[in-house]
């Protein structure tokens, strides 16, 4: 961020740039400043760390809505790129409207017009084949129980002991059925930054573990603990990730 202002403002005296910098690092670590530097340019830097968590937030809801259409597109890696940073855009503007309102800084009407299908399907339209939309339009309403237990069923199976295929089967049911009872009508969990994300998905999990108590046995209830902690790891591993995107 410090790079794009000094090619959007140079020639700038360095003393200037040494109080932007200031103000920016002071301004992330949340402490004041009185480095004289404007209003505007406070309010710039402000803005620019929010529009990060919001793009953080919606690189997490991209690659668990859109992951694996994504990679169905690994062969056009230019088309690909263009359709990751077309759903981005959207799904920022949603988080940040959906904050906005929450601050009753925005109506829900205006959050009502972004978040149906047809918004995000306008945006894809130019960028893929009629087939590859028919594979978004089959997908709308986010992904199916199918593929959220697909989405599990790799790494339970790196769990061993006596869970039976019915076992696994049962585990990845209760972890999809609380998975659906924490998002609302359009298959989202509405959150409106990465860390809200991750507690609200931390919570399905544990809300799912807490079920298992009456399905499992305790030796079965250990590995399935192995399964739910890989589970909470993986989601704190990808918040690391995306921090450093």
């Amino acid at each position: 961020m410090f790079y794009l202002l000094m090619k959007r403002t140079l020639p700038l005296s360095l003393v200037s740039l040494m109080a932007l910098f200031c103000a920016s690092t002071s301004l992330a670590q949340g402490t004041s400043t009185d480095t004289g530097v404007p209003q505007s340019v406070r309010d710039m830097i402000l803005r620019s760390q929010a529009g990060t968590q919001f793009e953080q937030t919606a690189r997490v809801q991209m690659d668990v809505q859109y992951g694996e259409f994504l990679q169905s597109l690994a062969t056009q890696p230019i088309k690909r790129n263009q359709v990751e940073a077309a759903l981005i855009e959207v799904l920022s503007e949603r988080a940040e409207l959906s904050l906005r309102v929450a601050q009753s800084q925005a109506s829900s009407t205006e959050l009502l017009a972004i978040s149906g299908y047809e918004y995000i399907r306008s945006r894809l339209e130019p960028l893929l084949s009629a087939a590859e939309l028919g594979v978004i339009d089959a997908q709308q309403s986010g992904p199916t129980d199918a593929q959220l237990k697909n989405g599990y069923a790799d790494e339970l199976s790196r769990t061993t002991g006596s869970l039976t295929e019915a076992d696994k089967d049962l585990v990845l049911d209760t972890i999809v059925k609380h998975i659906r009872m924490a998002q609302d009508d359009a298959g989202s969990m509405n959150a409106v930054s990465v860390d809200e994300l991750i507690q609200k998905q931390s919570a399905s999990f544990m809300h799912a573990r807490m079920e298992m108590d009456t399905l499992f046995d305790a030796v079965k209830l250990e590995q399935v603990d192995q399964f739910m902690g890989r589970l909470h790891n993986n989601l704190y591993r990808n918040r690391s990730m995306s921090d450093s995107n």
